[in-house]
């Protein structure tokens, strides 16, 4: 998703070089990361790296320069020109064979953050809405696993917003999200409707596979306490997890000072914490099994 804070593009660089002078000199890109500012934050953090290395996996690595990009959503990603970027990221690393997708959150946002769709929308508008945001996510899904190195597409879904958080923060950068005066009950429905799509997406394609984040953060950092933890495949259940009428807690958040204020984050965007608990939730769901098969394949051709 999309931010304007200044100092993100300094910080992003030097993040950058820390993960690239950190990675194993032997190691191999296996992953590539692809989607809007949540897949960013993960790429230019390492975040992604450090969970696999968490897990055992210290000579697998990621890449994501061209294709985490912030503010991007599901519908430019299916135009030739976001399609070609990976293509030649695929093309200029032949050692890649997944595929990370963060992605639709700008594409619900665009149609929220100014309205009260529960109010402007029946239920049948809403789901037309959710539901043309699938198919270009089912479409992005489809181009990469058209290709023949890409063995696996992983479909990351997002955790709670802080509308609340958001509304006062972009206010001060001069921009809308007020979300037409919706409830965090609402907020999250939203999301919960756009994240059962894609995980029906998941579900429905092989070679594909959804990753339930919704309330993983609460779970996490147990606020509040007893927060369900979100159901993996193959049933998902429980579905949604946490608690749907809160937020992500604060302590998911980076603190940031701004007009002479200490503000919880952004409201939208996760610290490198809560992205490294989606990440190894991840990695426990797929990568894990997908690299441990691998490599056992691998043994047997060398054998």
């Amino acid at each position: 998703m999309k931010t304007k804070w200044h100092i993100r593009t300094a910080c992003c660089i030097t993040l950058l070089f820390t993960a690239l002078l950190v990675a194993p000199v032997h190691a191999a890109p296996r992953i590539l990361i692809v989607g809007d500012s949540w897949a960013q934050s993960v790429w230019v953090a390492g975040v992604m790296d450090q969970a696999l290395a968490r897990a055992g996996f210290e000579d697998v690595t990621s890449v994501g320069e061209s294709c985490a990009l912030g503010g991007t959503r599901a519908d430019q990603w299916v135009t030739p020109a976001y399609q070609d970027k990976i293509r030649d990221a695929l093309e200029a690393h032949s050692t890649v064979d997944m595929v990370h997708l963060i992605i639709g959150g700008n594409d619900v946002l665009r149609r929220i953050k100014e309205q009260n769709v529960f109010e402007v929308w029946t239920a049948e508008q809403r789901r037309r809405e959710w539901d043309g945001i699938a198919r270009n996510i089912k479409r992005i899904v489809t181009h990469c696993l058209a290709f023949e190195q890409v063995r696996h597409v992983v479909l990351a879904g997002y955790d709670y917003l802080n509308p609340a958080t958001a509304s006062e923060v972009y206010a001060l950068l001069g921009q809308t999200f007020h979300f037409g005066g919706m409830t965090q009950e609402q907020v999250n429905q939203c999301f919960i409707e756009h994240e059962k799509s894609k995980r029906d997406i998941g579900l429905a394609l092989d070679n594909c596979t959804y990753v339930h984040n919704l309330g993983l953060a609460q779970y996490h950092f147990n606020e509040p306490p007893d927060a369900r933890r979100p159901g993996g495949p193959p049933d998902y259940e429980p579905f949604p997890g946490g608690e749907p009428r809160r937020p992500m807690p604060d302590a998911a958040f980076m603190t940031v000072h701004f007009a002479g204020r200490d503000y919880p984050g952004d409201g939208i965007h996760p610290n490198e914490e809560a992205h490294l608990v989606m990440l190894e939730n991840a990695v426990a769901t797929v990568y894990k099994p997908l690299l441990e098969r691998s490599a056992a394949y691998q043994t047997i051709l060398a054998e």
